[in-house]
C-alpha cells in the first residue's frame, strides 16, 4: 500500500486511489450533459477541468445522464452503464471534497469483515442462521393521498412519513386468505362518485360556473304531502344526506332530482351507490327509483325484510360503506326503460336517514375496489375484484385499488393494515451488533447484538401492538444461545455497550428449550408507547459469520435479495455517490 495522504488522513491502496481517480476525472464536468460522452453519441469521456487540489475546482451537477464505462477497472468488470434519473441534484463537489468523502465511504464498503459494525441494513436476513424478529400490529392511518406509499402517514408538522420497520403481515398458508389491508367505500374520496351527471354545472360564490353533483342538494326537490313526519335533504362532507322522521305507517315522503337525461344505451348503464344507512326503523323501506319518460321505473331498495342478495336491494340493515352496483338491465322492469330523467328516493312506512356518498347512473362499468383473496366452492383459493360490499373489507394491497383510472387519484381515510414490525426492516439505527472472538473451538465467533423497536406518535396514526415472536433458527440451540433478554417501556433505544445499565427479562430458555423454526412469544403485552428491545449474545462459526454480515454490499436493505458482483460494485458506487450529497445518482446506481 502507498501511503498516500488525503484530507481526513485516510491510507488507499493503489488500486483504490487509481478508481477514485478515473472516476473523478471522467464524470461529466457540468450541467450540459448532453454535450459529454455516450450522451453525445461519440463514445468518449469528457476529462475534469484540473487537478488542483482545491475546493474551489468544483463542479455543479443537475439531472440529467450519468454515465460511466470502464472506469473501476477495466481489467476485472467490463461494462457500459447508462442511466436517465429524473433526480434534481444541485451539490458542488471540489476535488478535495470529493476525495475526503469517497475515500472514507470506500474504505468502509472495503470494511465488511470488520468486527464491529452497526446498521441492520448489513445484515443479511435471508439467511437461515440469522433469526428477523417482528411484532403483529394493527395500523391505521387517518389519511392515505394517491402518491403514498404503504405505510406513510401526516406526521403532526405536517411533513409525510413513513413508518419504520411496518411490512404487511404474512400470510398464514397458501390456503388461507390473504387480505392485509382493509378499507371502506364511504371513506374513499374520488371524484368519480360526484361525477353524475357529466355536463351538470352551478354558479361558486364568486359568480363562477364551476361543475355540480346530483350529491349537490340545489339540485333535490321534496314532498312530503303524503307524510305525517317531514324529510329533509342536506349536504353532508360532499354527501348527499336524505332522512325523514316522524313517518308513521302509510307514510311515505320523497326526494326527487331530475337536471340530466339519459336517452341511448339504458339498459347497458349501471345503478352506482355507495351509501351509509344511518337510521333504518323497524317497517322503514327506502327506494331508489330510476324513472323514463313513459313512467317505467326500476327500483333498488333499503329494506330490512328483503332478500339481500337480490340484483335490486342495496341493504337491509343499518351499516356504513354499502356498495350496491348492478346494471340497469339486470335490475327487473330494467329492459323497459327508455330516456330516463328521474330519480327519486322515497321513504315510506317509517322513519330512515341515508346518506348517499356516490351516486352514478351514466356509467356502463363498475367501481372496482382493489382485488381479494377468498375461497370458492371448490375450496380453491382465488383473486376476485371487489364490487359490492357492505362495511371493511380486506384487499391484498392498496395498488390494486389505485390501478384503475376512476380509483387513480382516491384519497383514502382510516386505512387498517394487518401489520408486522420487522426487525430488517428497520432503520439502521435501530440496530447494533458486533461479532468478536469467542474463546471457543467449536463455535469460534460471538455475535452481540440490540434491536430496538420505536413507535412514532402521531395524530394521523394508531398503532395497536399485539405479540412480539422471533423463531429459533438453530438445530441444537442450547448449544447457540448464550443470553437472550428483552425490555420493555423504555424511554430511549439501546446502545449495545449500555445493555448493562438495562433491567432485562431473559428469554434465554425460551430459545434453548424450542426446536428449530418454532416461533417464540418474547411478549404478549407490547406497548407503542415505549422503545422495546431485544438483547442477544450468539455464537456462530467464522464461515456463518461472512454470510450472515453479507447483506451490506451484495443484498439491499432487508438483505433479502442479492446482486451478485455487479450489485456489489453499483453498492459501492451508490455509497461513494450517497457520501458526496449524490442521493438520486446514488439511489440510480442502487436501483432505488
Amino acid at each position: 500500500m502507498i501511503e498516500r495522504a488525503d484530507p481526513d488522513g485516510i491510507h488507499l491502496s493503489e488500486g483504490a486511489l487509481n478508481y477514485l481517480t478515473a472516476f473523478r476525472r471522467r464524470f461529466p464536468r457540468d450541467n450540459r450533459f448532453g454535450n459529454h460522452g455516450l450522451a453525445a453519441g461519440n463514445g468518449s469521456f469528457q476529462p475534469m477541468t484540473d487537478t488542483d487540489d482545491t475546493d474551489s475546482d468544483a463542479q455543479t451537477y443537475t439531472s440529467g445522464h450519468l454515465e460511466a464505462a470502464h472506469y473501476a477497472a477495466p481489467g476485472s468488470v467490463a461494462w457500459t452503464y447508462l442511466v436517465k434519473t429524473n433526480s434534481q441534484l444541485s451539490h458542488k463537489v471540489g476535488r478535495r471534497a470529493f476525495m475526503a468523502a469517497a475515500g472514507a465511504t470506500l474504505a468502509a464498503g472495503m470494511a465488511g469483515g470488520a468486527a464491529a459494525q452497526s446498521g441492520g441494513g448489513q445484515l443479511n436476513f435471508g439467511y437461515d442462521l440469522l433469526s428477523d424478529p417482528w411484532i403483529t400490529a394493527d395500523v391505521t392511518v387517518e389519511t392515505h393521498e394517491p402518491d403514498f406509499e404503504a405505510f406513510d402517514y401526516i406526521a403532526d408538522d405536517e411533513s409525510v412519513e413513513s413508518l419504520a420497520g411496518a411490512t404487511l403481515a404474512d400470510r398464514v398458508d397458501d390456503q388461507t386468505p390473504h387480505n392485509p389491508v382493509r378499507v371502506r367505500a364511504d371513506l374513499i374520496d374520488i371524484d368519480d362518485y360526484r361525477r353524475f351527471p357529466a355536463d351538470l354545472t352551478t354558479t361558486d360564490g364568486n359568480g363562477d360556473e364551476v361543475d355540480a353533483s346530483a350529491l349537490d342538494s340545489e339540485f333535490w326537490t321534496t314532498d312530503a304531502s303524503g307524510s305525517t313526519g317531514s324529510i329533509s335533504v342536506s349536504e353532508t362532507d360532499d354527501a348527499l344526506n336524505i332522512a325523514a322522521t316522524g313517518q308513521a305507517a302509510g307514510d311515505t315522503a320523497t326526494a326527487t332530482f331530475s337536471d340530466f337525461t339519459i336517452s341511448d344505451g339504458e339498459q347497458r348503464r349501471v345503478l352506482q351507490v355507495v351509501a351509509n344507512v344511518n337510521q333504518l326503523a323497524a317497517d322503514a323501506v327506502v327506494s331508489v327509483r330510476v324513472v323514463d319518460t313513459g313512467g317505467n321505473e326500476v327500483v333498488a331498495t333499503i329494506d330490512s325484510s328483503a332478500d339481500s342478495s337480490a340484483d335490486d336491494v342495496i341493504a337491509t340493515a343499518q351499516g356504513q360503506g354499502h356498495i350496491f352496483q348492478t346494471q340497469f338491465g339486470d335490475m327487473p322492469n330494467g329492459p323497459n326503460l327508455d330516456t330516463i330523467e328521474e330519480v327519486i328516493v322515497d321513504v315510506s312506512e317509517a322513519d330512515a336517514d341515508v346518506t348517499f356518498h356516490g351516486l352514478n347512473l351514466e356509467s356502463a362499468s363498475r367501481w372496482q375496489f382493489g382485488d381479494r383473496e377468498r375461497v370458492n366452492s371448490d375450496d380453491e383459493l382465488v383473486t376476485e375484484t371487489v364490487y359490492e360490499q357492505t362495511g371493511w373489507f380486506g384487499i391484498t394491497e392498496l395498488s390494486t385499488l389505485y390501478d384503475t383510472d376512476r380509483f387513480a387519484n382516491a384519497v383514502l381515510e382510516e386505512v387498517r393494515y394487518d401489520t408486522a414490525f420487522r426487525v430488517s426492516e428497520l432503520p439502521s439505527s435501530y440496530v447494533e451488533y458486533k461479532f468478536e472472538d469467542s474463546g471457543r473451538s467449536d463455535f469460534d465467533r460471538r455475535m452481540r447484538y440490540v434491536y430496538n423497536f420505536e413507535f412514532p406518535d402521531a395524530y394521523s396514526l394508531d398503532i395497536t401492538l399485539n405479540t412480539w415472536y422471533d423463531e429459533v433458527v438453530f438445530q441444537y440451540p442450547s448449544d447457540r444461545y448464550m443470553a437472550m433478554e428483552v425490555a420493555t417501556g423504555l424511554n430511549e433505544q439501546v446502545a449495545l455497550d449500555g445493555t448493562d445499565d438495562i433491567s432485562w427479562t431473559s428469554r434465554t430458555s425460551t430459545y434453548t428449550s424450542g426446536s428449530q423454526d418454532d416461533e417464540i412469544e418474547l411478549s404478549t403485552t407490547p406497548s407503542s408507547d415505549s422503545v422495546l428491545s431485544l438483547h442477544g449474545d450468539v455464537l456462530y462459526r467464522s464461515g456463518e459469520e461472512d454470510t450472515a454480515t453479507s447483506g451490506g454490499a451484495m443484498m439491499g436493505p432487508t438483505g433479502r435479495e442479492g446482486g451478485g458482483l455487479l450489485s456489489t460494485w453499483l453498492g459501492k458506487i451508490g455509497a461513494v455517490l450517497s457520501a458526496l450529497g449524490l442521493a438520486g445518482l446514488a439511489n440510480a446506481f442502487r436501483g432505488s
